[in-house]
């Protein structure tokens, strides 16, 4: 039995004819005596009592009509909610943010965002990048902003945009000067700050400096970006910040990578159940539309993974 059969079956009981009723169903007549034929047979009684003319519905065809019926409307009715739902943003969303991305990030959307989708609220947590994970597994949240590729089966990726990695050092420091550095260079230098375990920006680092050895007094390991950049301002040493870490007011002296520069991939993460589309894609767009252009554009990169 299809859904298909009972509409044919209504059409039937509509217009009393089976050649009008093929027309108004867009198939030829033989179709819909066939497929009528065949669902008589799998309910083993005839519906339609064909020796009248105009034919009509037998007595259990009457209650069959009027069952189908209402199963095409609660169809109807299904994909009409299935419809709305997934064209709908309104609601509350959780959003989980790591958090080397989210203070240079969220403030850039967060504005236009509420003014465009005043009925969408999203409430955002900065959470590293296992616990984000995690997270949409259990459906805890809705979506992430994190670096990817995650190789996770029941996590989608939406890729947002590469950014670059910049050093960042002291205005007396001996690169200062040099218009851009090389990922081999990075390699031999000491006094490196990092962030503290568990943050995927650290990993990255660490794979980019090819796990340079510390050999600063003060061990000093923070959760955030901005700190290290100002004990690399006061104590000297280096780091590795994310483009959008770096400022105009910043004390500390700014160089760019080489080509291929080294880059994380940013990316919406959800879990392969999350039907809203249309969120994603308002997010997506906001996103693309306030951070730099070259972040999209670049194609001369070098991604560095952080598992």
């Amino acid at each position: 039995m299809t859904l298909q059969q009972l509409e044919y079956v209504i059409a039937l009981d509509t217009y009393r004819h089976f050649v009008t009723a093929a027309e108004k169903c867009f198939v030829t007549q033989p179709t819909i005596t066939i497929q009528v034929k065949k669902l008589e047979d799998e309910i083993g009684f005839a519906i339609f009592d064909k020796s009248k003319y105009p034919l009509r519905p037998t007595e259990l065809g009457e209650m069959f009509v009027r069952k189908s019926k209402s199963i095409l409307r609660e169809v109807s009715d299904l994909k009409n909610m299935v419809s709305t739902e997934l064209n709908n943003i309104e609601g509350i969303f959780r959003m989980g943010i790591i958090p080397t991305i989210s203070p240079y990030l969220i403030p850039l959307i967060s504005g236009a965002f509420s003014e465009k989708y005043p009925k969408s609220v999203l409430k955002i947590q900065e959470m590293q990048s296992d616990a984000i994970i995690a997270a949409l597994q259990k459906k805890e949240i809705d979506i992430g902003i994190l670096v990817t590729p995650l190789s996770e089966p029941f996590i989608r990726e939406v890729n947002l945009y590469n950014e670059p990695f910049v050093y960042y050092g002291q205005q007396n420091d001996a690169l200062q000067k040099a218009k851009s550095i090389s990922t081999q260079e990075v390699e031999t230098l000491d006094n490196v700050w990092l962030l503290e375990n568990g943050h995927c920006f650290r990993n990255q680092v660490l794979n980019i400096c090819n796990n340079s050895n510390n050999n600063k007094s003060i061990q000093f390991q923070s959760g955030s970006i901005e700190a290290l950049k100002k004990m690399v301002d006061n104590y000297g040493g280096f780091t590795l910040v994310p483009e959008m870490a770096v400022h105009k007011n910043d004390l500390g002296c700014s160089i760019p990578f080489e080509e291929p520069k080294p880059v994380r991939e940013v990316s919406i993460v959800v879990h392969h159940s999350f039907s809203k589309d249309l969120l994603i894609e308002a997010l997506r767009s906001e996103i693309l539309d306030k951070i730099p252009k070259d972040f999209i554009q670049k194609k001369n990169f070098m991604k560095i993974n952080w598992r």
